[in-house]
This record gives C-alpha cells, sequence and structure tokens, in this order.
C-alpha cells in the first residue's frame, strides 16, 4: 500500500478500495459531437507539455488559464504558439513550473481564479514509471513516481468542477493498480464521482492505436465518456451496451494523416529527420510493409538481434498505409525503437509526420528554449503529449 509519508501528504479519509473501484467502473458513455461548441469554461493545466490536451480542450469550448510545466523547451512550444495561455513562471527561488512547489492558492491567483470556479483540472503524471515499455518502478521510482499526488493535492485544493487525469495503460494494472484505489479514494472522499477507463485514441480520430488510461471526476453529476467515433470496422465494439445507431467512421489510417500534412511543412525549421547510414537504408529495404527485423537474413542482423534480446513485434518495422500507426512514443523517429520505418520510403518517419500522427493541428510548431531545433526534444514533446482530437472528445464528453 501507499506508505504513510505519501498519505500524509493528503487529506486522511476512511475508504473502502474494492467498493469505491467497483462503484467506478460503472461508467457511462456520451455521443460526441463538434458542431456548435459552446463556453465549457476555464481549465487548470498540469503537466501541461506541448499543449496537446489543452489544444483538445480548446476545440472543445474551453479556454486554459494556466499551465504548470517544468520542461523549458515545452514551455518554448506553448509560448511560441498561445501566448494568450498563462504559464506558472513566477520568478521566485524555485524552478518554473516545478509543481511540487506550487499551492494551489497560488495557481488560484495567478489564473484570476476563485475556488470551485475552474471547469477542468487536466494533467498527466510521467508515465514512465508505469510504462510497459519502461522500468515499471511505479510509485517507487526516485524521480517521478509520486506525482500523482501532486495532481491529487491540486484537485482538492482548488476544487474544479470536474477534472480529466491522463496516463499509460500500465497504471492500472499489476502492483500499480493500488495507485488508481488510492486516487479513486481521495476524490471521491472530496465530492467527487469518478470514473476510469483504458480507451484507444484511434477510436477517436487519431490515426494511432494508443491505448491510455483515463480518470474522470466530477461534482455535479457523473461523468461520461465519449462513445467511439471510429472503429476497425465501422461497427460500435461488443464491449459497449446497445447504443442507438451510431454511424462509425473507419479508423484514420497513416495515409490519411500523411495526406493531410501541407507540403511547406516538410521545410519548416521543426521537421527533422534521422538521417541513416547506408546500411540501415538496406536493412529497411528488405522490410515490406507490416513486418520488422525478423524478415531480415540473420547476417543483415546487429548482434543484439540475432541473440534474440529484442523480440518486440514492432522493432525495426515498417508502418502500415492504410492502418493506424502504432503509439507514437518519445523516439518515434528512430526506426530501431518501433514500427517506425516510413510505409514506403527507406527512412525512419520525421517529426512532422509523428505530429501528425499524434492529430495536432498542422501550424502548432515546437520550439526549444535554446532556439535551436533538437529531434530529442521535438520528438519527447510530440511523444508525450495527448493526442488533441482525443482531448477533444474527452471535454464533450465529461459533462454530457
Amino acid at each position: 500500500m501507499l506508505g504513510e509519508k505519501s498519505s500524509a501528504r493528503l487529506y486522511a479519509i476512511d475508504a473502502d478500495f474494492t467498493s469505491v473501484r467497483k462503484k467506478a467502473t460503472r461508467n457511462r458513455f456520451a455521443c460526441v459531437g463538434l458542431g456548435r461548441v459552446s463556453d465549457h469554461g476555464k481549465v487548470i493545466s498540469l503537466f501541461t507539455g506541448a499543449g496537446g490536451m489543452e489544444i483538445g480542450l480548446e476545440k472543445a469550448g474551453y479556454r486554459t488559464a494556466i499551465c504548470v510545466e517544468i520542461d523549458a523547451d515545452s514551455r518554448a512550444t506553448l509560448r511560441k504558439n498561445r501566448e494568450a495561455w498563462t504559464l506558472f513562471e513566477d520568478g521566485q527561488n524555485r524552478l518554473p513550473g516545478d509543481i511540487r512547489s506550487i499551492k494551489p492558492e497560488e495557481l488560484l491567483l495567478k489564473a484570476n481564479l476563485k475556488r470551485g470556479e475552474a471547469a477542468l483540472v487536466t494533467g498527466g503524471a510521467p508515465c514512465q514509471p508505469f510504462s510497459n515499455m519502461g522500468k515499471k518502478l511505479g510509485k517507487s521510482d526516485p524521480k517521478n513516481g509520486d506525482l500523482f499526488l501532486e495532481f491529487v493535492r491540486i484537485v482538492l485544493g482548488t476544487q474544479p468542477r470536474g477534472f480529466i487525469f491522463e496516463n499509460v495503460a500500465g497504471i492500472a494494472q499489476g502492483r500499480h493498480a493500488e495507485i488508481v484505489d488510492y486516487m479513486t479514494a481521495q476524490f471521491a472522499g472530496s465530492g467527487y464521482n469518478v470514473a476510469f477507463e483504458v480507451l484507444n485514441a484511434a477510436d477517436y480520430g487519431v490515426p494511432q492505436q494508443r491505448k491510455r488510461f483515463i480518470m474522470l471526476g466530477r461534482r455535479d453529476g457523473e461523468p461520461a465518456f465519449p462513445l467511439p467515433t471510429h472503429s476497425a470496422s465501422g461497427q460500435l465494439g461488443a464491449e459497449f451496451a446497445p447504443q442507438p445507431e451510431l454511424n462509425l467512421k473507419e479508423w484514420t489510417s497513416v495515409s490519411d494523416a500523411f495526406d493531410a500534412i501541407p507540403k511547406e511543412n516538410f521545410s519548416r525549421f521543426d521537421c527533422i529527420g534521422m538521417r541513416h547510414a547506408d546500411y540501415m537504408v538496406e536493412r529497411m529495404a528488405r522490410i515490406p510493409q507490416g513486418r520488422n527485423f525478423k524478415v531480415l537474413p540473420m547476417e543483415m542482423r546487429p548482434q543484439c538481434w540475432q541473440s534474440g534480446k529484442h523480440q518486440g513485434q514492432d522493432t525495426f518495422g515498417r508502418m502500415e498505409f492504410h492502418k493506424p500507426a502504432p503509439t507514437i512514443r518519445t523516439a518515434g523517429y528512430n526506426p530501431t525503437k518501433g514500427k517506425y520505418i516510413h510505409p514506403i520510403e527507406h527512412r525512419g518517419i520525421n517529426t512532422a509526420e509523428m505530429a501528425a500522427l499524434q492529430s495536432f493541428p498542422p501550424d502548432w510548431e515546437f520550439h526549444t528554449a535554446s532556439g535551436k531545433p533538437s529531434i530529442v526534444s521535438i520528438g519527447r514533446q510530440i511523444g508525450n503529449a495527448v493526442p488533441p482530437n482525443f482531448a477533444a472528445a474527452l471535454g464533450q464528453s465529461i459533462f454530457a
């Protein structure tokens, strides 16, 4: 269980985690649409990153009142794209955007909000401690494993009408599940109705298979998740209760996403791709769509691939044009890190293509604090983001 030190930082409540979880998983789903968009109110954004969640919520009719982000490059991106979004940079003797040092009252003051006035608090604590791709240290991670507590602290301190918490699906699995139970109990004890699900961003028009844990909370009613707008077959899955006739679109494909990129974006300063050695290009030329390094002759594989240490189905794989991409991670430009070879060209995808697969709008630019474009920084900003189209669906449904 969570240690006494962590629990003491929050309001202590007596809750039966098991009963809370059963209650929280009987969830509502609502149809979403972005026709006429009304003003849903202001958002306090935590762990803002490059602004994916906020772009989507903006599309759904919310206004971002304040952003808390510790990464200087991400703050540069936010500043360049949305001057009206206030960044928590107060000039005191602390790291800008360090959520551990920020009091709820300070956030409200800087956002010009009163307690209980914000529509939403949103955010996803860094997901690496809970990712199936990482060491899975969870709350034991010495750097970021306890940042979910900061999200809870800010929600309880600012009392928004609702909240959206996003993380990797792994946070709800195995030994990490107690974190979900703990968060649910804390919110329920403060008067929030809580629900959580693992949703696939591809079901909401994002050209990418990206499964994410979503926790919703609402003070004035039961929160609702968005019913899918897209599916692999154009039909609603059996996991959903019978619904009125829905006209679902088929999943958005890699081809759809790439075709929508303006040509001028490929010559923009923030469009960067890896430079590949000739032997890497030769390897890529041998791999058809949907396949990976395992089709290569043994003599063309590096030693680590020959030894069997790399058994993933995505490693050095080629995307398929007419399907959604795999999850776009922070090194999505590097074919050795996943299924990131361009569908027809013998190269890794570039950052413009990464952004399109995350459903960022074409005019959103990625910057760095130094002013010098960096494929590592831009890749990290894109890969860590909540896809805007996914965020828009969540924003439309939560208060339905």
